[in-house]
């Protein structure tokens, strides 16, 4: 369970945790861990990163983790008959036919427990199915949505759960259609002057409706970012994270692709004219306008995707339209899908 825990608090897969270090701590240079607030991160964590060479293997954790390694670790102790200084290979090692620790639980054997104990327990859910703790990636998806939900951004989420691309960690993004509104309302708690303002919810959600909101509401869709921070991004709106639409902003969005693109043709014939060759991607002004291009299209293609009718919030679906976000490999077809 100490694994299982592990696993739920930050999104690491089964076999990284399995295969950790017995002493996977380290220090956070300049950090004085005493003096930080309960909830803060104290120590840097190293896993065993399996399946993505290159990909980062250490995360910050808080004392929650930390608490959880030293009672495995004291566990281990006991049981293969360790010295208060002592230590062997693994902080979960097979606890059969290893008598000298070298050797990691198996997940398939891990697996296998949980799965038995979630029969035992027999916990089921509101359609009569089975809760089983053996599924436990579902655990790294949850914390992946929790952080982008949070309003973490992509690459700060792309580096915790240690990927090597952003498109893979933009899958766990989807789910941010149904929690936009949600998450607006819950950072709209917080007054001008920074106090929390003791009202449910529920009530915040008569007093401050998104289209109501006048002071976030766009030509294009609406700005969530809190009341108490300002933009400076003047109208990169859609490349932001923090930019959402729906439906009804569809013709909107499409008449301004249209537009662009019409004024991106006509500023490239100026060019060519003027200076005898074609203005090149590495232009600034055409590197933003491409920018912007790719980001419409990815919401039109997002907001396409929905019901006729449906009035969901879609976020950041033009973050990978933003310079640097592409695959060198690929290129985005008329719809602005990713091809390669």
């Amino acid at each position: 369970m100490r694994a299982w825990l592990i696993q739920a608090m930050t999104g690491r897969r089964a076999s990284e945790v399995l295969m950790m270090d017995f002493e996977p701590l380290s220090d956070i240079p300049g950090l004085d861990a005493a003096a930080v607030p309960e909830g803060g991160m104290v120590a840097r964590l190293r896993y065993q990163q399996t399946k993505i060479d290159a990909a980062p293997n250490t995360i910050l954790v808080g004392g929650d983790v930390v608490e959880i390694i030293r009672e495995q670790q004291a566990w281990v102790r006991e049981h293969w008959h360790l010295g208060p200084a002592d230590t062997i290979r693994y902080l979960f090692p097979k606890t059969t036919g290893n008598r000298h620790g070298t050797k990691s639980w198996e997940t398939s054997n891990y697996n296998h427990v949980l799965k038995d104990f979630s029969h035992h327990l027999d916990l089921r859910d509101s359609r009569g199915e089975l809760l089983l703790y053996s599924r436990s990636h579902r655990l790294r998806h949850t914390k992946a949505t929790t952080l982008i939900n949070a309003g973490a951004p992509i690459h700060v989420v792309q580096r915790y759960l240690g990927h090597l691309s952003p498109e893979m960690t933009m899958r766990y993004a989807a789910t941010l259609a149904s929690t936009a509104e949600r998450e607006f309302l819950a950072l709209a708690k917080v007054g001008r002057d920074g106090r929390e303002i003791g009202m449910d919810r529920r009530d915040m959600l008569d007093l401050v409706q998104l289209d109501l909101r006048t002071d976030r509401v766009l030509p294009n869709g609406y700005c969530l970012l809190p009341p108490t921070r300002s933009c400076d991004k003047g109208n990169a709106c859609h490349g932001c994270d923090h930019f959402a639409t729906n439906r009804t902003f569809l013709p909107d969005i499409q008449r301004q692709l249209a537009e662009t693109q019409s004024l991106v043709a006509t500023r490239q014939a100026r060019h060519t004219e003027r200076y005898g060759e074609p203005m090149t991607g590495a232009n600034v002004w055409l590197e933003q306008r491409n920018a912007e291009i790719r980001s419409m299209q990815l919401e039109i293609v997002a907001l396409e995707a929905l019901p006729a009718g449906s009035t969901a919030v879609v976020r950041g679906a033009g973050v990978l339209g933003r310079t640097g976000y592409q695959d060198t490999a690929g290129t985005l077809d008329s719809k602005g899908a990713s091809r390669s």
